[in-house]
């Protein structure tokens, strides 16, 4: 979806019949002092509309219990009703250790004793109402529950977590592989790359992200050796070949001026988009550096506020949206990111934290978005927990597999797999 980053569009069909345009308006006392700003009226309105589908849910589903159950330094949150509906997600690999007194203290509260069927409201009030305390931590643990929940919802309506916040456009989406982060970092290219390519040859995946810079979010233009990324670039396009979807992740590793000149590079090798190259909060660089590239710019996944995702969009700073299923606090925030993205005519591809259920999450939040992008991250299917043991999941429906480089959604109910009961029967609820 091709959009200029001198206009700001919205798609038809959202909000309507037919394209809105979002203005640009102007505001104060001379034209020497006027400032251009966009106006987020649409947005705003997009804002508006709840994800779930609560019409779904004819009667009541009351949350009677919130339990947070630990094996040493990992965590699953289970979900009840009276009735015997249950949900289940595991919290985040790296995360939830430092978050859970959020969990007991904060968020727990809040859904106990509540309708599930308020879903929006109560995850609005977790996220908005604890204002002074937002970041990743508090959303990470707002985001567990919100997937159990999700996951009991499903149970009880026998529909996939995707038709609970959207329809389903994507019923197969097409991988990219973003394994290897510290090796295509920290080895030298033609050893990193083989690295890649065993994961390439096992999943044949459609695209293929490779590493800029140190990735230490301080935008010094640093590298691990001197013209190591650029020479990352190169061979990369040289082992793929030309047919191969390529895209680089900077994770914050440059300066307006040294993302720029990146930029350039990656232009000349025909990459598809290029993640993040200045630190995540550097809102007003990251615009400059979009508006002097042709490259698709991406990112979003350390964002943590609506607003901000509100700012990045009408400011055209990215073409494809990133928020991090974990870290933004789940699929309702999220999709309303996507919808934002869709009124502007841009795409999402949902950022997967490592390890986890993160794929299954990023896979019934892609099917739900008609504006998710082609390609979207995959880290392999065999994952871990927190502790480094490997999740044991079966699928409800058909067996995970990446088929030329996509994979099904599950459509069984709720997130789509069981959970190996004795491998839940290892965590302890938390007293």
């Amino acid at each position: 979806m091709e959009t200029s980053r001198r206009k700001f569009i919205a798609t038809a069909g959202l909000l309507g019949g037919s394209a809105a345009v979002l203005p640009i308006t102007s505001c104060g006392k001379s034209n020497q002092e006027k400032r251009s700003y966009p106006d987020y009226s649409v947005l705003d309105e997009v804002l508006k509309k709840p994800v779930l589908k609560r019409e779904l849910f004819p009667n009541p589903v009351i949350i009677d219990t919130v339990e947070l159950l630990q094996d040493r330094n990992n965590f699953i949150c289970r979900v009840r009703t009276k009735d015997g509906a249950e949900g289940i997600s595991l919290g985040h690999p790296f995360i939830s250790k430092e978050g859970y007194p959020m969990f007991r203290n904060l968020i727990q509260p809040l859904f106990l004793g509540k309708d599930a069927r308020d879903l929006d409201e109560l995850i609005y009030k977790a996220s908005e109402g604890l204002v002074k305390k937002q970041g990743i931590p508090l959303c990470v643990q707002i985001a567990t529950i919100e997937f159990a929940i999700l996951d009991l919802l499903g149970n009880i309506a026998a529909k996939p977590i995707g038709q609970l916040i959207g329809e389903i456009h994507h019923p197969e989406v097409a991988i990219y592989l973003g394994t290897r982060l510290g090796e295509l970092r920290k080895k030298e290219p033609e050893e990193s790359l083989e690295l890649v390519n065993q994961d390439y040859e096992e999943t044949k995946a459609q695209a293929i992200k490779i590493r800029a810079g140190t990735g230490d979010n301080l935008g010094l233009d640093r590298d691990n050796a001197p013209g190591r990324t650029e020479k990352l670039v190169k061979m990369a396009r040289e082992k793929f070949g030309d047919n191969m979807v390529l895209m680089i992740d900077g994770n914050g590793s440059y300066s307006l001026e040294g993302a720029i000149r990146l930029g350039k590079l990656l232009e000349e090798y025909n990459y598809y988009f290029y993640e993040e190259p200045t630190p995540w909060d550097w809102y007003e660089e990251q615009k400059r550096v979009a508006e002097n590239l042709t490259i698709k710019m991406a990112g979003g996944e350390e964002e943590f506020g609506m607003h901000a995702f509100r700012w990045l969009i009408a400011n055209n700073a990215f073409e494809i949206l990133q928020p991090d299923l974990f870290y933004f606090g789940g699929m309702i925030r999220s999709m309303k990111v996507a919808r934002m993205a869709e009124a502007a005519g841009k795409t999402i591809t949902p950022h997967m934290s490592e390890g986890g259920l993160g794929y299954l999450y990023m896979l019934q939040m892609v099917s739900a978005c008609p504006n998710a992008d082609k390609y979207h991250e995959f880290k392999m299917f065999q994952t871990k927990d927190a502790n480094g043991t490997i999740i044991p999941i079966e699928s409800k429906t058909e067996p995970f597999s990446s088929v030329g480089g996509v994979i099904k959604v599950p459509t069984g109910a709720g997130l789509g797999i069981t959970i190996d009961p004795d491998y839940i029967k290892t965590h302890l609820a938390m007293k």
